[in-house]
């Protein structure tokens, strides 16, 4: 059985590799991508929402879509940006593909350094990670070719989604229960988050924001402790959502001028999310993630 620093020096290797395909991803799009230069000018307020959305998703694990789709569609619907809505979902997976890889990488190396929570077991972990993504991953894939919705419904569905996400998030608080935190899934826990992977996967196919939120979600319900209800929903998020940006990067559904500049940005609020998660606490997270998903939602059905 692998020890605790031999896992952490795997660790810290994967997260350089996976820093240097980030850093060679992101040379790539100023070297060989179609720049504009007049949109280049007017896209560098987008570092700062990336790094919001980056801070938000990270630290909660509700994905970076719960900020960039309501943010990129207000801005749309006011007539300050000429992007499609299949643009704004393709956008989303692609600029929550650097944000989220960078938490996840945060998250695994604070819970296999020196120190990781007492009460943190590796093979829970892995365990509630890979349950989910296991159907997660091919639902998205399988949506996302061969039953992707009309972009007017989605946007619809996505508003309502939004408002009902934001609602559960605000009743799990009224109704939060008291009591030892868990350390360990049940057997109906595996059961739930394998339910859960196969749903939330088909609706990131949709909206680019699902699997990681439900999973957050019922992990706190079931009085996780944060790590476990945070750190696995990003990494799910983060493979997922890297995955499904495959297929807007072939239709060329993505907005490059807009996408250099929040790169760096959600790079760096995933790397201070973790900082934020425990700095709030848990019930602020969820209340200020609550009130932004369900005011962001509504207004998207106001316009």
């Amino acid at each position: 059985m692998q020890t605790k620093s031999g896992a952490a020096r795997l660790i810290f290797l994967a997260t350089l590799a996976g820093l240097s395909l980030l850093a060679i991803a992101y040379l790539s799009i100023w070297a060989f991508a179609p720049l504009a230069p007049d949109r280049l000018a007017m896209s560098w307020p987008f570092t700062l929402l990336g790094v919001a959305g980056a801070l938000i998703a990270n630290s909660t694990g509700v994905g970076g879509g719960a900020v960039f789709v309501p943010a990129f569609s207000l801005i749309r619907e006011a007539g300050g940006w000429p992007i499609t809505p299949v643009q704004v979902v393709g956008l989303s997976f692609a600029i929550q593909s650097f944000g989220m890889s960078v938490g996840s990488m945060t998250w695994l190396n604070r819970l296999h350094g020196p120190d990781a929570p007492s009460d943190f077991r590796e093979d829970e972990f892995w365990k509630t990670t890979l349950i989910p993504l296991a159907g997660a991953l091919p639902a998205l894939l399988i949506v996302q070719r061969w039953a992707p919705g009309e972009p007017d419904t989605v946007f619809f569905a996505f508003k309502i989604f939004s408002i009902l996400l934001g609602s559960a998030l605000l009743l799990q608080l009224v109704l939060r229960k008291s009591g030892e935190a868990r350390t360990r899934l049940s057997r109906i826990d595996q059961a739930a988050l394998a339910l859960i992977g196969v749903a939330g996967g088909a609706v990131t196919a949709w909206f680019s924001v699902g699997v990681g939120e439900l999973m957050a979600l019922y992990l706190f319900l079931r009085r996780f402790p944060l790590e476990t209800c945070v750190a696995p929903a990003v990494l799910c998020t983060a493979i997922c959502v890297a995955s499904g940006s495959v297929f807007y990067l072939q239709r060329g559904e993505i907005v490059w001028e807009i996408l250099v500049f929040a790169a760096p940005g959600v790079a760096l609020g995933g790397f201070l999310a973790r900082r934020l998660a425990h700095a709030l606490g848990a019930v602020r997270l969820k209340l200020l993630v609550a009130i932004w998903v369900i005011g962001s939602g509504l207004a998207l059905l106001a316009l």
